[in-house]
């Protein structure tokens, strides 16, 4: 995966994201920050890798991130794979979260409904892992 910088408009803040319900020790947590709707799920701007060791909640923080719009994407990576495993109607297998603690019920997520604001200093947000 490559990391793309974002234009910078010359305020930056931090983004910590707190995640929460993490059922599987092992694998690694996939945390990624998307800036642009037609990039969102494809391309992050920056993301982060984290091994999981025995967490049932981890904190991961994205330091001096242009104030825009924002999107997190996460998944645990269970088996390590760099990708995330899904059925063969493209349901994940693995656990998933958004920003807004979004979670769709039906069809692909949505950059608009995971999407907030970095407009100060520091934001931070709480996602909960879900498994469908």
């Amino acid at each position: 995966m490559t990391t793309a910088y974002p234009e910078v408009t010359g305020n930056e803040g931090k983004i910590t994201v707190k995640i929460k319900d993490i059922e599987h020790q092992g694998g690694i947590m996939m945390v990624a920050l998307f800036c642009e709707e037609d990039k969102f799920l494809k391309e992050p701007s920056f993301y982060k890798e984290v091994p999981v060791a025995r967490e049932s909640e981890l904190e991961v923080s994205f330091d001096n991130i242009p104030y825009k719009r924002w999107a997190v994407s996460i998944y645990h990576d269970l088996d390590r794979n760099g990708e995330l495993n899904s059925n063969a109607f493209m349901i994940p297998k693995e656990p998933i979260g958004f920003s807004n603690d979004y979670f769709p019920k039906f069809g692909p997520p949505r950059f608009k409904n995971a999407a907030f604001e970095l407009n100060e200093e520091e934001i931070r947000l709480t996602v909960h892992l879900k498994t469908y």
